[in-house]
């Protein structure tokens, strides 16, 4: 069993700014390599809006994650300290790569 625990939310946001959000945890704060191994996304992944990805996790998790969300509309990391999201990938014009996603804290 992976050390790697995804789950997936949808804020309520308006329809022009919808978004999901991917939430990664790790037992015991600890994942290897092997635990990508047969890890996958959540069911219900609306792949016609954007994908936030949120948790503490090595870069390579998130490398991973940014490949298996490329067919989202857009794909962003949130970072704490900016305040929102940085979009590293996109397919939608008006979403731009390096463009910061504002979040309000929950």
């Amino acid at each position: 069993m992976s050390a790697i625990a995804l789950t997936l939310t949808v804020p309520e946001v308006q329809p022009e700014q919808a978004y999901q959000q991917l939430n990664i945890a790790i037992a015991g704060g600890i994942a290897e390599p092997q635990d990508l191994v047969g890890l996958r996304l959540p069911e219900g992944v609306n792949w016609s809006q954007g994908v936030i990805l949120n948790g503490r996790a090595p870069i390579w998790v998130y490398a991973y994650l940014v490949h298996e969300c490329h067919a989202a509309a857009w794909v962003a990391c949130y970072d704490p300290r900016l305040g929102g999201a940085v979009v590293v990938e996109s397919h939608r014009k008006g979403v731009n790569v390096a463009q910061v996603i504002a979040l309000t804290p929950e």
